[in-house]
């Protein structure tokens, strides 16, 4: 997920949407063109040799990201949004529950994008924030 090159006098905020739209209060951007939101693959591969078609239900955690601090800038983030179809919100460390149906090939998946808000505190002086966003992923049931 990128949030671009932030200015503020005093704090704000940035949030990218899942859809890749973007929105600031209190931040000025120095260009939209590096903003995007984070995408992450789900995906199943099945037995060799097996043709039955699986209805399989993801589970997926987003552990809670936490505060960055770099060079006197402070941020953190929030209220994060899929594009998953059913799954509008991630709550960290709440399971999300995913249904893809019809998985008929060797390897199965699901692409989507996750996007959130990121809230910088005033600083005197800027820095680089690097926020590792990971998604706990597990196939929990394989429907024939």
């Amino acid at each position: 997920m990128r949030f671009g090159t932030l200015v503020s006098a005093g704090g704000g905020s940035r949030t990218v949407g899942a859809d890749g739209s973007t929105s600031s209060d209190g931040v000025l951007p120095l260009g939209d063109k590096t903003s995007s939101p984070a995408q992450f693959t789900m995906t199943y591969a099945r037995a060799s040799g097996d043709h039955t078609s699986y209805q399989l239900i993801f589970q997926f955690t987003l552990p809670r990201p936490a505060t960055a601090v770099a060079g006197g800038a402070q941020g953190t983030l929030s209220d994060f949004t899929t594009d998953l179809p059913g799954v509008q919100r991630l709550q960290p460390g709440v399971p999300a529950t995913y249904s893809l149906p019809n998985c008929v090939a060797a390897t199965c998946s699901v692409t989507f994008h996750v996007g959130a808000t990121l809230t910088v505190t005033p600083a005197q002086s800027g820095g680089s924030l690097t926020f590792p966003l990971i998604l706990l992923t597990t196939v929990t049931t394989a429907l024939g």
